[in-house]
């Protein structure tokens, strides 16, 4: 039942995103022709209550109806929704297909581990402001171990989703892949809040990836990128503090304010000889000893 009242309230906010305001009979219309989800059945007032009501609740879309303009739904206020985007896109690309079986094969997605299977339990969770209880298991133990955890929120980062908790009540913040987790529980006798001060973009707002330090330090790194790729990285920034400081005929250089992790330098090696890191030295001397260890394993 939660998960189709999740595919509800993405169905509304995503038509209403697309039609502007829409009154309830156009509701209806586009409704029955979504026979995924409908079954061609007519959208009754309670559907259309619930799917508001998710839109709220999990999406943070707050869905409001002009009795000016022929009763017609929209989304209110300024939403940018960039929260919910990957999500919103996603949804749309996979009604899209299922509506049009024959192009199914010509469609293409990355692959995602298994995981994802518990991500509408811990956005259940969320909305319903639940812990939860989890069996866990990283790739270099041999058996899990259970865990109660309070989710925060969940993030999609190289291909996987995680999920960042409060572990047994612990001071601080612990990130968990879905594709490691076993078994989840929602434990509805178990409320929790999330306090006022925490931000889900303040909190990665200085990290590549997900993986975060209990005592972070922000550095201001310095890339030189070929002429190759850094039209590349015009178009996609590695990450929001990216800027452009030097551009010459044959390469550029790139600025970031971000804390050095493990996810971001597997990510600068992706790029190999095409890239060199320039400042901090501390992170240059880093490149450069695994370069060499990555050499000798070729030699």
């Amino acid at each position: 039942m939660e998960n189709l009242r999740f595919r509800h309230g993405m169905w509304l906010v995503n038509t209403l995103l697309n039609y502007k305001k829409l009154n309830r009979e156009e509701l209806n219309k586009l409704w029955i022709h979504n026979e995924g989800l409908s079954g061609g059945e007519e959208l009754t007032r309670n559907q259309l209550n619930r799917a508001i009501s998710s839109a709220l609740d999990v999406l943070g879309v707050s869905i409001e109806c002009d009795l000016k303009d022929q009763y017609r739904y929209f989304i209110a206020g300024d939403e940018s929704l960039k929260a919910t985007e990957w999500l919103l896109s996603s949804y749309s690309v996979n009604q899209l297909v299922s509506e049009r079986s024959n192009l199914r094969e010509r469609i293409m997605f990355e692959e995602i581990p298994s995981g994802q299977f518990f991500l509408t339990t811990i956005i259940e969770a969320m909305s319903k402001g639940k812990a939860m209880e989890l069996d866990y298991k990283k790739f270099y133990d041999s058996e899990p171990y259970t865990c109660f955890i309070e989710p925060y929120c969940v993030k999609l980062s190289q291909q996987r989703w995680y999920l960042l908790a409060r572990k047994d009540h612990s001071s601080h913040l612990q990130v968990f892949a879905l594709d490691r987790m076993q078994q989840l529980r929602i434990l509805e006798e178990v409320d929790f809040q999330i306090p006022d001060f925490f931000k889900p973009k303040e909190h990665f707002a200085h990290y590549f990836g997900v993986y975060t330090g209990v005592s972070p330090i922000v550095e201001t790194i310095l890339l030189k990128v070929d002429l190759f790729w850094r039209g590349y990285f015009r178009t996609l920034p590695l990450h929001s503090s990216q800027h452009e400081v030097e551009t010459h005929s044959d390469y550029s250089i790139f600025e970031y304010d971000l804390v050095v992790t493990p996810d971001l330098i597997n990510r600068f090696l992706e790029f190999g000889a095409s890239i060199e890191v320039l400042a901090p030295q501390s992170l240059r001397n880093k490149m450069h000893d695994i370069t060499v260890q990555m050499a000798s394993l070729y030699q």
